[in-house]
């Protein structure tokens, strides 16, 4: 598959793809434009196809999607997405909050040739509304008073009505209707998955989950405590949490960064080639909630086997780690 990418490192990137072809643009440019080509079915027939809007997708507001192509005798064109058909080269589309992305195909046929072009576009969403527990940084514990908020984030650009309604869903069921979900004393049974759905000010919609779980969550790294210089050895961290839902995961090095050729961090996964005998690594795995207030961590210390050459750091024939490629590596 042929890839093609360019946008500053760090920015979000939204990506658009046709058939075999993907492509890359930075969604922070201001315009996202996406100049492709999608071939028909004809042999040597091809419309040059280009389909645009304006900035960031936010559920609760209206973006307006336009494709075009070179195609201009006859033509006509339609949008499919989420099981839904718009006749048109232009589609208004307010998301309500309950995809993080979405596929729009657009089609383009000449009534003149019958020959017709697809175009395929994921659209990534941001969801403004969350649920958030009050007071913040609270941790919920079981008997304890505990209220769930329904919030917009202030700098999104759709805003709450003057009159509007906010109805609560706990694992997926109606259960409330306010602005504020109270419990007097948390019980056992209140533990779950809560969603608010509240009217902003083009559509509805359904905010981000937040799991009211009371256990202690439990974490532990599965790994070697001794390991050897230029043998790889990996390390994994096993959590009771949901990761991505309920938990993120990261990974801490207390008292230095690990020595090695090489070093590899992937979401619960560590893995290592040391260099340097006679020492002792920290690896800590930390998970997080920061909205919940809640974090969880385990550390496990290494040993390097082997002896210390004197007056060298460095395992002979062995090269020591390059810290930005280290650094990259767990920036991804």
């Amino acid at each position: 598959m042929n890839r093609l990418a360019w946008g500053n490192k760090g920015h979000n990137v939204l990506k658009v793809k046709t058939h075999n072809n993907t492509m890359s643009a930075d969604w922070k440019r201001k315009i996202c434009i996406v100049m492709l080509v999608a071939l028909n079915g004809a042999a040597g027939l091809a419309f040059s196809m280009q389909t645009t809007w304006p900035g960031r997708v936010t559920a609760g507001s209206s973006t307006t999607f336009t494709c075009s192509s070179n195609c201009f005798q006859n033509c006509s064109y339609s949008w499919s997405f989420k099981g839904r058909r718009v006749n048109g080269s232009t589609l208004v589309w307010a998301p309500d909050g309950r995809d993080y992305s979405v596929e729009l195909q657009c089609t383009v046929l000449s009534h003149k040739t019958g020959a017709s072009s697809t175009v395929t576009s994921i659209v990534d969403i941001r969801n403004p509304v969350s649920v958030q527990i009050s007071p913040p940084g609270a941790i919920p514990s079981l008997e304890s008073p505990l209220d769930l908020l329904c919030h917009v984030a202030a700098r999104s650009s759709p805003t709450l009505p003057e009159e509007h309604t906010v109805t609560w869903y706990k694992d997926g069921q109606r259960v409330a209707s306010g602005d504020v979900l109270h419990f007097d004393s948390l019980l056992p049974s209140d533990g779950g998955f809560y969603q608010c759905d509240t009217a902003l000010t083009q559509s509805r919609v359904l905010s981000l989950g937040y799991l009211l779980n009371f256990d202690p969550w439990n974490v532990s790294i599965s790994g070697p405590d001794a390991v050897l210089p230029i043998r790889l050895s990996t390390f994994t961290c096993l959590t009771s949490c949901t990761l991505n839902v309920d938990c993120t995961v990261r990974w801490s090095f207390e008292g230095g960064f690990p020595l090695g050729s090489y070093l590899s961090v992937y979401q619960t996964e560590l893995s290592w080639i040391p260099s340097v005998p006679g020492t002792f690594q920290n690896l800590t795995c930390v998970v997080e909630n920061p909205a919940a207030g809640r974090s969880a961590e385990a550390t496990i210390m290494v040993e390097v086997k082997g002896t210390s050459l004197s007056g060298s750091r460095n395992l002979t024939g062995l090269p020591t780690l390059v810290l930005s490629l280290a650094l990259l590596l767990i920036a991804n």
